[in-house]
């Protein structure tokens, strides 16, 4: 909502300033390398033919500061960086201005000017992903706007520079960028996505007597629903794809980011690739990704008592389920594998990546229900062992006492909630994280330390909540609703 704000607000303002002769021209947002974003810098370029007096301008977006001296010349550019001694290090010359606090985020902001009058002049909400050109998300180039008589709210309006510095930096050759000098932009436009066949998930998930798709290598395309979160924590693609009625879906896998898409629950997706397959579990490679809704409705789990072929890439949920082993609940590595059972005769792996928020949580304590998608690991013929459960989160691991010699209790109420939630607990509340039903952290409170508390629930829309109290140590996980 605050990004769909930001941007809104950012059309309003340029319909205000169709005529401002100063415009932003080129962004330096996110320098190579781990270390501190020192080389940013913003450009503003005079497109009138008169100057430009920039006394008592003011920055009050993305970067903080207000103009005691500076002049743009007619048809001129002025450069406003982070560190003069960077910037001169890098480009050879000194910025025409240093700003005051602040400084540019690496996944998108707004950039807003006012004048000396307080009087909108420009601003841009530049982003990390298509159509703003990807290559400048710490690869060493800056967004450079293209026309300066364009709309430079339109990322397609940007592209990259083509000049570099010379100035060698971590993973990359030079920095690419033209501060002070006439853009050099190079607009890189993505290719059309490739003419493959339109497949069903049912097509291509059928294995032979060893336990091999039947469907390996076939190049097609497919069209879903995206659910879960980006499980690869880096560069590439990981996570469940599947119709939303959860009849059959398959995981998308790839080492590399495609076409700069980020994984969002809930993406109604078409999705160009090649079936493949990694120690029995069936995935797609995908070559093109196509968002075409945003918002819908994602899969609910079904209920079971055992892993199989049948539940292979589906949303699943186990109830009344406990540890075997506490000590396997490790919070290490790139996740880590615990086994849990129903008391019985079922127990079954659950997976725990260390990019989900249940990665660092403490232990669940007595039984719970826990939902999580089907992945398979086994690596020899005919492929039906190797079963696992992979959740998503928090606010998949519902209905759990969470209770150790009774040390905890922790009530909620009311429930339904219209505008107020209680939440009281005999001891000391740490931490409460509300969750929706796709996943997404709606709230977030942490070191709220004391017995009991309030959530206000007006700005939540009516439906299902999970809610996770931390308190003692341990977890407890319930399930509320907003009615209004």
């Amino acid at each position: 909502m605050k990004k769909l704000f930001s941007t809104l607000s950012a059309i309003l303002l340029v319909s205000f300033a169709a005529h401002s002769q100063v415009v932003i021209n080129e962004i330096l947002y996110n320098d190579p390398g781990a270390g501190a974003d020192v080389e940013e810098f913003i450009e503003l370029h005079n497109t009138g033919a008169t100057a430009v007096s920039l006394v008592n301008y003011t920055f009050t977006q993305g970067v903080t500061h207000t103009f005691s001296t500076g002049m743009i010349p007619a048809g001129g550019f002025f450069v406003i960086a982070v560190d003069s001694t960077a910037f001169h290090n890098a480009f050879g010359m000194a910025p025409d201005a240093v700003w005051t606090g602040g400084g540019l985020s690496n996944g998108g902001e707004d950039i807003t000017i006012y004048d000396g009058n307080g009087t909108f002049v420009d601003s841009v909400n530049y982003d990390d992903a298509a159509p703003w050109a990807t290559s400048a998300d710490g690869l060493g180039r800056s967004l450079q706007l293209c026309d300066p008589a364009t709309d430079n709210n339109d990322g397609a309006n940007w592209g990259t520079s083509a000049i570099g510095t010379g100035l060698s930096v971590t993973g990359v050759d030079s920095l690419y960028a033209t501060p002070g000098m006439i853009n050099s932009c190079v607009v890189v436009i993505p290719p059309p996505p490739p003419s493959y066949p339109l497949y069903t998930f049912d097509q291509i998930n059928d294995i032979d007597t060893s336990g091999n798709a039947d469907s390996l290598n076939v190049t097609c395309e497919l069209r879903g629903i995206a659910h879960c979160i980006d499980l690869r924590g880096g560069s590439g693609l990981d996570f469940p794809f599947a119709n939303s009625d959860n009849s059959a879906g398959i995981r998308i896998f790839t080492f590399a980011d495609v076409d700069a898409y980020t994984v969002t629950a809930g993406d109604s997706l078409h999705i160009w690739g090649t079936v493949t397959q990694f120690n029995g579990l069936l995935q797609f490679s995908p070559d093109s990704i196509a968002v075409i809704s945003q918002g819908n409705a994602t899969a609910s789990p079904m209920m079971v008592t055992q892993l199989s072929e049948m539940t292979e890439n589906r949303l699943v949920m186990f109830t009344g389920m406990s540890l075997v082993d506490t000590a396997e609940w490790t919070n290490t590595g790139s996740g880590f594998n615990v086994r849990i059972t129903n008391g019985s005769t079922d127990t079954i792996t659950l997976r725990i990546d260390n990019d989900v928020n249940l990665f660092g949580m403490p232990a669940p304590l007595g039984t719970f229900s826990i939902s999580g998608w089907v992945t398979q690991f086994d690596p020899s013929a005919p492929r039906n062992e190797g079963y696992t459960l992979s959740t998503c989160g928090m606010n998949m691991l519902t209905n759990t006492a969470k209770v150790e010699n009774n040390s905890t209790q922790v009530s909620i109420f009311p429930n339904p909630a219209a505008s107020i939630l209680n939440v009281q607990s005999a001891t000391e509340i740490e931490t409460i994280i509300v969750h929706n039903t796709l996943g997404q952290t709606v709230l977030n409170l942490n070191n709220v330390n004391t017995y009991t508390t309030q959530i206000t629930t007006n700005n939540l829309e009516n439906g299902v909540y999970i809610i996770s109290i931390v308190t003692d140590n341990k977890v407890m996980t319930q399930q509320f609703q907003v009615v209004k």
